[in-house]
């Protein structure tokens, strides 16, 4: 918790800073925490039936003795996003948007000559357009304000349980901060308009003539060029493609479902593989922006397991494998 709020404050005072506007800042700041605040507890209580079978799974004092735990999560959470949304309108500030044109190059390189929107355009069919906005959105948007919650509420293996949270906290840092400002970039579908360009006419005709043009994510890919060009803060209206964030996060709830439960497994790859669909038929993000985020999130878990090992585990392997060294000579 305390981590979270020394992040939050760093990236309002950040924020403010660069934007010399710290009367509104804090305005905003304050209304963004309300409705925030009301936007994480409602999709919370959408998982509050499921407490019912942690009682069952967990027995009555242990269920309790998580809610402080889960009451902690919710203002982390909530203070979280606020720190995110901040940071994210301070990259172009810090770092002027400069690698679209390597990254679009690259992507293109990489698939054979081809732009992955190209291929994602083929595969999937326009009546499919209607319902990207709610997996895009709401049920992504549930996992990233959630995740942490669900994690804790129910998982009976309490290290786990830690090392998803931590890893939680620790995408949105590295991922959608750290890494999104060493490669400022806007995604093919502000690649024209920011370059002057007409490198990707063929996807904005894609777009409009699937219908997507016309779904909420459409109109909210105008709302934040539109932002953009005003110039000012406007806090979630920031614009970064690499790597991705909801490829990052989708990819956690995979890893998290395949380790929890072979039955959850297959939910958690199908939800990977439609928000990475997604993020490039849209012209969000270019395909590298999801691999990239897919290797650092799947990195940062081997490397949290191997961290959360026992000592004792660790050099019972060790000498395991020397013994076999040994054997083979």
């Amino acid at each position: 918790m305390a981590a979270v709020l020394i992040y939050a404050a760093g990236a309002v005072a950040l924020t403010g800073w660069l934007y010399d506007d710290a009367a509104r800042l804090i305005g905003e700041s304050l209304s963004w925490l309300w409705n925030a605040s009301d936007r994480v507890l409602g999709r919370s209580l959408l998982i509050a039936p499921l407490m019912l079978g942690v009682v069952l799974a967990l027995g009555w004092r242990q269920a309790r003795a998580r809610l402080a735990g889960i009451g902690a999560l919710l203002v982390a959470a909530v203070v979280l996003q606020l720190g995110f949304s901040f940071f994210k309108n301070a990259i172009p500030a810090m770092i002027p948007y400069y690698a679209d044109p390597a990254l679009a190059a690259f992507d293109r390189w990489l698939h054979f000559g081809h732009d992955p929107w190209e291929i994602a355009h083929r595969l999937i069919g326009p009546g499919l357009t209607g319902a990207m906005p709610f997996v895009y959105f709401k049920l992504w948007g549930f996992f990233a304000t959630t995740f942490p919650i669900l994690v804790y509420a129910t998982d009976p293996d309490a290290g786990r349980a830690r090392r998803y949270i931590w890893l939680y906290f620790a995408a949105w840092l590295v991922v959608g901060n750290l890494l999104a400002t060493l490669g400022a970039s806007v995604g093919p579908v502000y690649y024209d308009r920011l370059l002057g360009s007409e490198r990707f006419a063929g996807l904005d005709a894609a777009l409009a003539s699937s219908g997507f043009a016309a779904t909420a994510l459409g109109h909210l890919q105008d709302m934040l060029w539109a932002r953009w060009e005003g110039g000012g803060l406007d806090l979630g209206l920031g614009i970064s493609a690499f790597p991705s964030m909801h490829v990052a996060l989708a990819t956690l709830v995979a890893l998290y479902a395949a380790e929890r439960s072979r039955w959850l497994a297959p939910f958690g790859a199908a939800f990977l593989a439609a928000i990475f669909v997604i993020s490039i038929y849209s012209g969000y993000h270019y395909a590298l922006d999801a691999y990239a985020a897919i290797g650092v999130v799947w990195v940062g878990n081997r490397l949290a397991h191997r961290l959360a090992r026992p000592k004792s585990e660790t050099k019972l392997r060790g000498f395991a494998a020397s013994q076999l060294l040994r054997s083979v000579r």
